[in-house]
């Protein structure tokens, strides 16, 4: 990658593409994990301590770029900018991996099929840590590379693998910080840095191994200087390997054996990225061939050993492996925990379609491998165009949406009647995801800034919720799923039937939200679906309490008109 003019168009065209599959893919809030991310960023942003006892806060490298965008007064949706333009960065650093391996126009491909996978896609405009920390994996696996190549280069370079050496360090310490499950991949590391160094000698071997070390150490000792600043009180992340991540009934239901797993492996990846994992192993397979046949030169073997290790390691150990360092305990298996296999795997593919292609060519006429290759091609980088109705629709995202309509419906419908959220749905983080969409109560007062001062975020069950009491009537109440049914659960919706019971209050359904019309979103296909959603005012029935059934989904909302019942 001398010529940086020749490489400047492939490295455009590999951001544009990553930039519009972020743009097109775009998530923002999404009332799920994220709440508690950007809550964690809004506290740093207000100079509170965040909470190391919880998993999203404990992560302080990675709210860092929230925390920041939060502080120039963006909205929430623009918190997310700053990963989305990680996630173009991830191709830039995918392009220059594939360079090591590939010439030009295969690197750009295996960019494009990397791209293209739904690990990828799904997840490019959402404030996730695993993109980010996938980031900074494929720029160690980089340096790795290059450490490699230069540490086999004659010893009267003896400092030339020296920063490579620093760098990888520090490369996989932040991917670490932004993801403790990025150290699955040090092991890899410290394999291929004892096999490629010890040619080069014991004392060069351990001088570099010592440098990369302190690039490392040097990271986190920055986290630490970090987390005392925003935590008041030093931490790293080294501490969150010791907490397990112990959810046994979702294991129990991805299967313990190995044939169990390797199918819900299957389903969880998707067909596309299935396909392209095996062209991946496949690949290895050639590889390992050429590798037995002396076609290789012992650097260049190691490099792609390198190469197979990110790819296979990472895939292995999120299906087998153990979700804590004590006892084996297996992991779940999330689509999104895959994301650091993507790129190698892309590149294998890419490097096993390269090779077919010519050897078919040789045997052939040219349009027959041309076709074959083309429509292999195809059938790979289709899964955003087949799943393109699902922009911006990761965990609860439709939830997000469906309270976004009932909000801007009672605007238009009932201007001036005081809108208020309720306690309900199944999970705290709809509570926390109601909170930072309508932080302001009526009188001005900013309730989500009151419960993170008060630490009842944390708990996630009590964001300034107003009591009957308080409210002056009429007022709307919303709320996920059916909240109104469920008296048991929620004190204050079995204190408003009392009352109704008592003729004190009379309530009616008013609205239930939860499924976006296709045609609302007509003439809006190239915006992000959050921008999609806010514009499209789509119109709720009105409707009474005889007349309504049972909400389909939780993720819908159901929307009240709290009045004085008539004397």
């Amino acid at each position: 990658m001398r010529n940086l003019k020749l490489e400047a168009p492939y490295a455009a065209a590999v951001m544009a593409c990553f930039a519009l599959v972020g743009y097109f893919f775009f998530t923002g809030l999404y009332c799920s994990d994220d709440t508690r991310y950007m809550i964690g960023a809004i506290k740093v942003a207000m100079g509170e301590p965040i909470a190391v006892a919880s998993l999203a806060e404990r992560r302080a490298v990675f709210l860092l770029p929230g925390a920041m965008m939060y502080q120039t007064g963006g909205s929430l949706e623009w918190m997310v900018v700053p990963y989305t333009g990680l996630f173009v960065v991830l191709g830039l650093a995918g392009y220059c991996l594939a360079r090591q391996f590939l010439g030009r126009l295969a690197s750009l491909l295996s960019t494009v099929l990397a791209v293209a996978q739904p690990v990828f896609f799904l997840y490019a405009g959402a404030m996730l840590p695993d993109l980010s920390s996938t980031l900074f994996l494929i720029v160690g696996l980089l340096y790795l590379c290059l450490w490699m190549k230069a540490v086999s280069a004659p010893a009267a370079q003896p400092l030339g693998s020296a920063g490579h050496a620093f760098l990888l360090g520090m490369s996989m310490a932040v991917s670490f910080t932004i993801k403790e499950s990025g150290i699955v991949l040090m092991p890899v590391v410290a394999a291929m840095m004892i096999l490629a160094g010890m040619r080069a000698g014991m004392g060069r071997l351990s001088r570099d191994v010592a440098i990369a070390s302190t690039g490392f150490l040097l990271l986190l000792a920055l986290e630490a200087l970090l987390f005392r600043g925003v935590a008041g009180q030093w931490y790293s992340s080294v501490g969150s390997l010791l907490v397990p991540h112990d959810l046994a009934g979702f294991v129990d239901s991805q299967g313990h054996g190995v044939l169990d797993r390797m199918r819900t492996l299957r389903y969880v990846l998707g067909g596309h990225t299935t396909a392209l994992f095996v062209l991946a192993g496949l690949s290895t397979l050639h590889l390992a061939a050429r590798w037995w046949r002396g076609q290789m030169t012992r650097i260049e073997a190691l490099s792609w050993l390198a190469l197979v290790g990110f790819w296979l390691w990472p895939l292995l150990y999120f299906s087998f492996g153990s979700a804590s360092l004590k006892t084996y305990l297996l992991p779940v298996m999330q689509q999104r925990y895959y994301a650091p296999s993507i790129i190698p795997g892309a590149i294998l593919a890419a490097y096993l379609g390269v090779n077919l292609f010519r050897w078919m060519r040789s045997r052939m006429p040219a349009w027959i491998p041309a076709v074959a290759i083309g429509v292999a091609l195809l059938y790979l980088v289709s899964a955003p165009y087949q799943q393109r109705r699902d922009r911006g629709l990761i965990y609860s995202a439709s939830a997000k949406e469906a309270f976004i309509q009932a909000r801007n419906d009672a605007q238009e419908r009932f201007p001036g009647i005081p809108f208020h959220d309720v306690h309900s749905g199944w999970t705290t983080d709809l509570n926390r995801c109601r909170a930072l969409l309508m932080p302001m109560r009526e009188d001005g007062s900013n309730r989500l800034l009151a419960a993170i001062s008060s630490g009842k975020d944390q708990a996630g069950d009590d964001f300034g919720y107003q009591t009957l009491q308080s409210s002056r009537l009429p007022v709307l109440v919303a709320g996920h799923g059916a909240y109104m049914e469920a008296p048991k659960q929620f004190a204050w919706v079995a204190q408003l039937q009392r009352g109704v019971a008592a003729g004190k209050y009379k309530v009616t359904l008013v609205g239930r939200y939860g499924q976006m019309t296709r045609k609302a979103l007509r003439g809006k296909a190239w915006l992000p679906r959050t921008v999609a959603v806010n514009s499209s005012g789509a119109a709720s029935v009105a409707l009474d309490p005889p007349e309504a059934s049972s909400p389909l989904d939780p993720q819908e909302v159901e929307m009240y008109l709290i009045e004085a019942a008539d004397r």
